[in-house]
């Protein structure tokens, strides 16, 4: 069974459903509600395709992130909505600053997200791309064509931003005020789910009580 109720409700690791989408919340903060897809999204695609950009494995700006923006706005315009702006911080995994924390709406989680709440991340059925890049061109390794993925096993590794092996996961800051659906863990019952002495004592308390005074 499932019920609604405010996204502020939901627990941390709990999963939820939101205009068809099913997602984990996996922190509560100022900011508002910060949730990942239970799933990578079906279509696998690079995280930048112009092989003239200088700083390929930016976030900001990446085909990625456009082709999520794109889901939201034509697809699910009510999460679209509900989604906040707000930064994202893009330090590469050798520690460059170079791309900042801009704002983002659709995003993907970076690798610090998914270290913080991995036990609350399921695997996914495809390996989906992170934020983070590996470095950037003012690093002395010089190289802005490789960011972070995570495999369908849950490890983490770097690949070739032009690759289109692996698929977007969502993950958005939502407005805690949102209604959300939940399952539950009550199950209705039929009569055939009881057994005949449970029937009996049932009538037996009903028409005691029928005859209980006020």
């Amino acid at each position: 069974m499932g019920k609604t109720i405010e996204l502020s409700r939901v627990r941390q690791g709990e999963h939820f459903t939101l205009d068809g989408v099913e997602w984990v919340k996996l922190d509560e903060t100022h900011m508002g509600a910060f949730v990942v897809a239970a799933d990578a999204l079906p279509d696998n695609c690079p995280f930048e395709n112009d092989d003239d950009r200088e700083d390929a494995n930016n976030f900001c700006g990446s085909h990625i992130a456009k082709e999520m923006e794109r889901w939201l706005r034509d697809q699910h315009k009510p999460i679209f909505d509900a989604t906040l702006e707000r930064p994202i911080d893009l330090t590469t995994m050798d520690g460059m600053t170079d791309y900042g924390t801009p704002l983002a709406v659709a995003r993907l989680l970076t690798i610090d997200d998914y270290r913080k709440y991995r036990r609350f991340i399921p695997l996914a059925s495809r390996p989906f791309w992170l934020a983070t890049g590996w470095t950037t061109k003012s690093s002395p390794v010089s190289n802005d064509y490789l960011a972070y993925r995570v495999s369908t096993g849950g490890t983490v590794y770097y690949d070739g931003v032009c690759s289109a092996y692996f698929a977007p996961r969502p993950a958005l800051y939502l407005k805690s005020s949102i209604l959300v659906s939940i399952e539950t863990e009550e199950e209705q019952k039929s009569i055939r789910d009881y057994t005949d002495t449970e029937l009996m004592d049932e009538l037996y308390r009903r028409r005691r009580a029928s005859y209980d005074p006020d």
